[in-house]
């Protein structure tokens, strides 16, 4: 089942010695390695593999800046602590390591893409070369869907391009970069350069469903619900649903909690997801280490894990709302059991995000859980919201919110429930929260929805975490919800302009 992903471990020993600056710039001398299509295939496989980079801080970069997670002590004087605390509090420096590692790893995973598009020729095989050209659009499509999110103007890098020539370059604008993205989702789509659907083998490539549920993010993302591409998002999550089975109801979706099971990896929830193996084949997944409770005993899991992504009071009440919620003790734990002293742990050491935890975890960062990038129940509440914003509440739009909720174990709603658009768009966006916890969607849900600010200001407010804090925890304001472009790309270069604020 894994049979695509072990490859990528081979691929290390290639990858490793390419000369990827942590300025955005790509040298890597693959000409006279590529020969063939298989060659070509191998740079596939590295571009994939680079994406245990992008994803490995991303949670920092998301989920932390959102009222889902926050730091877990406030007195600790660790440099990670720091680093946490600048993430959690919108106050990070330019200096800031987290953020230069997540800029780093994610120009890594769009070199490698570029190198893929440059080397296309060899390939003889017409379907073997569409398929390579799709999934190194995907990806270099994905990678700057991050960027000018997190960003906003970034460096656009499409070929190969010396260090010289970089150190000059400029920053995109936004809207370069949102019409990179839609441009090269849209040559996948219309193309047809992917497969309908990956087989099992293949699970852990992407195929048009993934493309086309990207592109229908990036359309909300981009256009008012007022531009004909926002109305275009629904066709295309409305595909997406149709060619995953079109499920009418709870029954008809994978349980919660098989979703995520190690055991039941590539099941029909599952549209695109990274693909982690453990075995000490260094492409295990770190999840385990980075968010399981510190000090737990290896009750929890083995080793020194990080404690990071806390679960926040505001998440535990926002589950708390809905009770009988299957999704909670999936999503996070507030207590673990001491097996050596038959007891229950319940203080502030014991809560801990849970969804991505391998308690048969036998190496540190090695666990075997892949990571879901876009599945089904997503797409579904996807096409609730615009169906609502664009028609109003309707049978339709309900039929997914309630499908949702159904598999979650909690009542469905009716439209005397939400019988306006703001009510149903509220609805939605809980469910989405509750749904898609720690997944990496918050904080760019927030970012669509313009409502960045204001939610995390009321959480500051709200969390009795901050509160006992020993020092003020400022407000945030607009120019904080984007990075500070890395100082060490300042240095290189410095006419580049930094983001207002910093």
């Amino acid at each position: 089942m894994k049979r695509f992903i072990i490859a990528i471990s081979l691929a290390l020993l290639l990858f490793n010695s390419c000369n990827l600056d942590r300025y955005p710039y790509s040298e890597v001398a693959a000409d006279e390695y590529v020969k063939d299509g298989k060659s070509v295939n191998n740079l596939v496989v590295g571009m994939y593999n680079a994406l245990y980079g992008a994803v490995y801080n991303e949670w920092a970069m998301t989920e932390l800046r959102s009222d889902n997670a926050r730091m877990r002590v406030n007195n600790s004087t660790s440099q990670d602590s720091k680093l946490i605390e600048q993430l959690d509090q919108f106050v990070p420096t330019t200096a800031n390591a987290w953020i230069q590692n997540h800029w780093d790893a994610t120009y890594v995973a769009v070199n490698r893409a570029n190198n893929v598009l440059a080397n296309l020729d060899v390939v003889q095989d017409e379907a073997e070369r569409a398929r390579y050209e799709g999934e190194a659009r995907f990806v270099r499509a994905w990678m700057y869907f991050n960027l000018v999110r997190l960003w906003g103007p970034v460096f656009i890098i499409t070929s190969k391009t010396g260090a010289d020539e970089a150190r000059q370059m400029q920053r995109s604008s936004s809207e370069d970069i949102w019409a990179l993205v839609e441009s090269d989702l849209r040559t996948i789509i219309d193309e047809n350069l992917l497969p309908a659907e990956v087989s099992a083998s293949d699970f852990g490539r992407v195929d048009t469903r993934a493309a086309k549920a990207m592109l229908a993010k990036v359309l909300i993302s981009e256009y008012s619900t007022s531009d004909p591409e926002y109305a275009e998002a629904l066709g295309l999550l409305e595909e997406v649903i149709v060619a995953c089975g079109n499920p009418t109801s709870g029954a008809e979706m994978v349980p919660y909690n098989m979703v995520f099971d190690k055991e039941n990896e590539g099941n029909a929830e599952i549209i695109f997801a990274i693909r982690y193996k453990s075995g000490n084949l260094g492409i295990g997944s770190p999840f385990t280490t980075l968010f399981a409770p510190i000090n737990n005993g290896g009750n929890v899991a083995i080793g020194a894990p990080k404690h990071y992504n806390y679960p926040s009071d505001n998440i535990i009440s926002a589950f708390d709302a809905n009770p009988g919620d299957l999704r909670k003790d999936v999503c996070l734990r507030e207590s673990y059991f001491n097996k050596t002293t038959e007891m229950i742990v319940d203080n502030v050491n014991a809560r801990y995000c849970s969804k991505f935890i391998d308690p048969e975890m036998t190496s540190e960062w090695d666990a075997e859980n892949d990571f879901p990038v876009i599945r089904l129940a997503d797409v579904m509440l996807l096409a609730a919201e615009v169906r609502n914003e664009l028609y109003g509440p309707g049978d339709e739009a309900l039929t997914l919110l309630n499908a949702v909720r159904q598999r979650a174990g909690i009542p469905s709603y009716t439209l005397a429930d939400l019988s306006s658009r703001y009510e149903f768009r509220q609805a939605v966006r809980k469910e989405r929260r509750l749904e898609l916890c720690f997944e990496n969607q918050r904080f760019f849900d927030l970012l669509r929805w313009g409502t960045t600010v204001s939610t995390i200001n009321s959480f500051l407010a709200s969390e009795p975490f901050y509160a006992g804090y020993n020092y003020i925890v400022n407000p945030i304001e607009e120019w904080q919800t984007a990075l500070p472009i890395p100082v060490s790309v300042l240095n290189i270069n410095k006419s580049v302009a930094q983001n207002p604020g910093y």
